[in-house]
């Protein structure tokens, strides 16, 4: 039976078990904001970053919750969901040995190590480089000068987070045998270990980088193509959150206990967290049904990860003591020429089908674009809402580099081998998916409905028509090199792309960027002005060529489109020569 879920701004009708998800998730979310999150500068600096931890955590679940049924953004609720299950692997892998909360200053290192290498690579230059790598006063020994961290490991990375997880599946000693806490770790473990585990992290993969694929996830019977999100997906993504939410509580308050608010009953209200969280779990299951019965066994884990390259550090990675760098504390004037390059963008619109049967690649890159833009705009002035323009951002910026890579042949004949090559790419990889899902013990008909297109989309080109020998897109440092060419240092936009990664992929450096200081004040879940200020120019950049390119393509190239698309290039630059002095590239 169907009802009204008359508080989303989309006015979709939704089932009920849609219904009873929105509900446990929101329940989740209103618990979490009770817990008050102060912060103790006068800790060390792996103590300091783990306080940051569950704010950040909690603050993208918020958001995500709060972009269900807006009518904008889908996609990006599956890049926050992303983020925050990684975020729940890296708080399991803390919390089963606290004292593993040293290896946050390690990726600090690493990271700003990164960055500064990156910086060298692409010969581009990054005008205020201190104030992005050490974003906060000279706070909790975090600009390195004490040398007193900079032999620390780093912590494991994606693949090997997940490879341990899976790895220790159904391994663990009886309830009787551990304290409650570590109990508490452990039901949190068995919420994120699905059977199709494996399987359901690529389709957030394909979400979190704003891919054709992810796209998909916002292509519905009743919804606009770009903007809304699938039931399944929906549930599949706010599981994940959930218990990727609760997994960096639990993580959190095993590894620094101390920061707990003394007048909060610690025990209650984490056992609480993980009870609402398996309600969103039980609620989410059997819409996206990816999860079984079975139990694959515990996997092996895959070949020893190579140890890491010892890499010259640079001196980038101690910053200097002292008062943080000047510079420009506000992105006002970015965000006045972002709005007149909104407007611009508004000023037409385009109506697929006006020209016949309109293409779906076109049409996703058409309505995902407004869609994120739309992210963007909706929430950079936002109280705590301005992390989503970071993650809508980076999709529009490496959605654009894939569009522009693929339309950027004048020949007929490389034309349709480029386009070949794009969509066998994903072909494969849903392919990829699926198999992975159906090895995990997921039945093919649920394996396969994952991908589901509504009943009126004609398929051409059959899903498993894959040339022999495929080609691979080139990287999105390629793509993104490419992208920038018609800018004075054309790296900066690879160097953009991995500033923005430190937000979505939940970095030390990340963190930083969420919280600011005024007069030895800390205010969490506020951009720095530099990140604000990159953010809305790399959307304004990215959504420009894709939303001008795909109504060309709409409407097989008119003048009136054409001209168009120029002009909000045009209205894109104007933001970029603002915003160059504010976030410091090209």
């Amino acid at each position: 039976m169907a009802e009204s879920d008359e508080e989303r701004p989309d006015g979709r009708r939704v089932t009920s078990e849609t219904h009873q998800l929105r509900q446990a998730t929101r329940e989740l979310r209103l618990h979490l904001d009770e817990l008050p999150i102060d912060y103790r500068p006068d800790v060390s600096g792996d103590r300091f970053l783990a306080g940051l931890a569950f704010m950040f955590a909690r603050q993208r679940y918020a958001c995500a919750e709060s972009l269900i049924g807006a009518g904008f953004g889908g996609t990006v609720i599956g890049s926050m969901a992303r983020s925050l299950f990684v975020d729940g692997l890296r708080w399991l892998w803390i919390g089963d040995e606290p004292d593993r909360r040293r290896a946050l200053l390690g990726d600090l290192r690493d990271e700003r190590n990164r960055l500064c290498i990156l910086l060298e690579q692409t010969d581009a230059t990054l005008g205020n480089e201190p104030r992005w790598l050490m974003p906060l006063p000279d706070i909790a020994d975090l600009t390195g000068q004490s040398m007193s961290w900079l032999d620390v490991p780093a912590l494991p990375n994606e693949n090997e987070l997940l490879d341990d997880f899976l790895s220790r599946r159904g391994v663990g000693s009886s309830p009787g045998n551990v304290s409650e806490h570590a109990q508490l770790l452990r039901r949190t473990r068995e919420l994120l270990d699905m059977s199709g585990l494996r399987g359901a992290v690529m389709v957030l993969a394909h979400a979190g980088h704003g891919n054709y694929l992810g796209l998909l996830s916002s292509f519905t019977d009743d919804g606009a193509a770009g903007h809304d999100l699938r039931a399944d997906h929906e549930a599949l993504f706010m599981q994940v959150a959930s218990v990727g939410v609760a997994a960096t509580l639990i993580g959190t308050a095993a590894a620094v206990p101390e920061l707990w608010p003394a007048d909060v009953p610690r025990q209650a209200f984490l056992e609480r967290a993980v009870e609402l969280a398996a309600g969103v779990t039980a609620t989410a299951v059997p819409l996206h049904r990816l999860d079984t019965a079975r139990r694959p066994v515990p996997q092996r884990k895959g070949r020893s990860a190579p140890s890491r390259q010892a890499t010259l550090l640079r001196p980038g990675v101690v910053q200097p003591a002292g008062d943080l760098p000047p510079g420009i504390d506000a992105a006002q004037g970015v965000v006045q020429a972002a709005e007149t390059y909104y407007q611009s963008v508004k000023s037409m619109r385009v109506n697929p089908w006006d020209c016949g049967q309109p293409t779906l690649h076109a049409m996703l890159a058409y309505g995902g674009g407004h869609s994120n833009l739309e992210a963007v705009m909706a929430t950079y002035d936002q109280p705590g809402s301005s992390v989503i323009a970071v993650f809508a951002a980076r999709m529009l910026l490496e959605e654009a580099a894939r569009m522009a890579w693929r339309y950027s042949v004048g020949d007929w004949q490389k034309f349709k081998e480029r386009a070949k090559q794009y969509f066998d790419e994903f072909r494969a990889r849903q392919q990829k998916t699926i198999n992975t899902l159906i090895g995990s013990g997921v039945p093919r008909s649920d394996a396969i409905h994952i991908f589901a297109r509504p009943k009126n989309v004609l398929i051409v080109t059959p899903d498993d028509e894959i040339a022999r020998n495929r080609k691979p897109l080139p990287t999105i440092g390629s793509m993104l090199r490419d992208l920038g060419d018609p800018f004075p240092e054309p790296g900066w936009l690879e160097v953009a792309y991995s500033l923005l990664s430190q937000i979505t992929h939940s970095t030390p450096i990340g963190h930083l960027h969420t919280t600011r200081f005024r007069h030895g004040v800390g205010h969490g879940n506020e951009l720095s002005p530099e990140m604000l200020g990159l953010s809305i120019d790399v959307a304004c950049l990215g959504s420009a060529h894709l939303i001008g390119l795909s109504a060309r393509l709409l409407t097989d190239n008119a003048n009136d489109a054409a001209q168009y698309h120029n002009e909000i290039i045009r209205h894109a630059a104007a933001v970029h020569s603002i915003a160059r002095l504010v976030h410091g590239l090209d």
